[in-house]
């Protein structure tokens, strides 16, 4: 028997196992949710070539329409999950998994999603490499979606957050800054979501990764302003002409009110943030350029990521010090970067002789705290890239796009959201 063959008779079987899974949850009656159940059996099929949108939107629908349709829905992919052994399939309901999640007003109140798939072994076909890079595929995007729900269940995003002056108290920027940490191990989980072997570039895992690449912005923005919060609240209204008025009131009375004991202890948990942000924007520009090789349409027209350079995290190290009564005094303040550096192999060229440059003695020898450009501000201030569609926006249609990647899920979840 040909492969060709094999293939063939593997897709009928698959097919006929869907067909039967219809069958028995129309026999079972239940009215109502045996639609919903057949809507999302039909919309997780087996089929590794296509997706059926036309179910998925029945579904997404459903999600809109009341809170009440969350369960149900979570219920029938629950079923669908357990049973499964095919990496297509098990894609496919985390795919349906997150536009419900997406496009519920109950979406907060789940948790811990309901089935696991942090051990799932594609069992569709025989072992292979890219049987292999499947399961892990499946199981990155697992993670990633399981803590997201949780992250969400928990109720606390910047963008829900005033900035008021009590919004600057010391448990505010505490629970800010853990918030940021929170997004940040978010956001590591969704930069393992990547094929993993040869063969991978199918039409579901470009439309996978199309809607990691949304999640991966929304992360990343949602970092970068909780940063500058930081630095506005820590830092006051001299960190950045860009900064608002009203923040500048707010920060003020905050520092006021914070204890400089507290004030030094958040600036360093807020600079170790701001080291891993500019690490983690090192390894963001590294994804996005595999997914431009892969065709990952979304990835296709945005902007670079701009990395932090070494000198500007340590001006600002020095603007916490400065700026924070007794964090100067701490001379462990630091240290961790300063050994990680120290370990690293010397490139200069020590010499006893010395030039005097005129830019030298132009410059100051304290950085001026104006002079230093935050790239947090301006994220906000960005136009979004044109084939870059957030869940919320209105879908726009592309004028070319290869088959499978043009983020149809991501129209399907976006319809008639307003």
């Amino acid at each position: 028997m040909t492969s060709s063959t094999r293939q063939w008779w593997r897709r009928a079987t698959a097919a006929m196992k869907d067909k039967r899974s219809v069958y028995l949850s129309r026999v079972a009656g239940g009215g109502h949710r045996a639609e919903m159940e057949a809507a999302v059996i039909h919309a997780t099929n087996h089929d590794e070539r296509s997706v059926d949108y036309k179910n998925a939107a029945r579904v997404f629908a459903w999600a809109r329409t009341s809170p009440a349709c969350l369960a149900p829905l979570l219920r029938a992919l629950t079923r669908r999950a357990t049973r499964t052994r095919s990496w297509a399939v098990a894609l496919k309901t985390l795919l349906i998994t997150h536009g419900v999640l997406l496009c519920s007003a109950a979406a907060p109140c789940v948790g811990r999603l309901p089935f696991d798939f942090s051990d799932f072994r594609d069992q569709s076909a025989c072992p292979s490499v890219a049987s292999y890079g499947f399961s892990a595929f499946v199981r990155a995007y697992f993670q990633f979606l399981d803590y997201r729900s949780v992250l969400s269940s928990s109720g606390s995003q910047f963008d829900n957050q005033d900035n008021s002056s009590s919004s600057s108290s010391v448990n505010s920027i505490e629970g800010d800054l853990e918030m940021l940490a929170k997004m940040q191990d978010l956001q590591e989980l969704l930069m393992q979501i990547r094929p993993y072997a040869d063969g991978m570039e199918v039409g579901l895992i470009l439309e996978a990764m199309n809607c990691v690449i949304i999640e991966i912005f929304e992360v990343y923005s949602c970092i970068c302003r909780g940063i500058a919060r930081f630095l506005v609240d820590v830092l006051g209204s001299n960190v950045s002409n860009s900064s608002a008025s009203h923040t500048a009131a707010a920060s003020s009375k905050a520092k006021m009110a914070v204890p400089s004991e507290e004030r030094k202890r958040l600036g360093m948990a807020g600079m170790r943030v701001l080291r891993r942000a500019a690490e983690q924007s090192v390894q963001l520009s590294s994804y996005f350029s595999l997914c431009r090789s892969l065709g990952v349409l979304n990835a296709a027209e945005i902007p670079p990521v701009e990395s932090i350079p070494e000198e500007d995290i340590r001006d600002l190290e020095a603007l916490v010090r400065d700026h924070i009564p007794g964090i100067a005094e701490n001379r462990n303040y630091g240290k961790e970067e300063e050994e990680r550096r120290s370990r690293k192999p010397s490139k200069t060229v020590v010499t006893e002789e010395w030039e005097v440059f005129e830019d030298d003695t132009a410059t100051a020898a304290t950085p001026s705290v104006n002079s230093i450009e935050n790239p947090f501000f301006s994220l906000e201030d960005e136009v979004k890239p044109a084939l870059l569609r957030l869940p919320w926006d209105p879908p726009t249609r592309h004028q070319t796009a290869p088959p499978f990647a043009g983020g149809n899920l991501i129209e399907l979840i976006s319809r008639n959201i307003n």
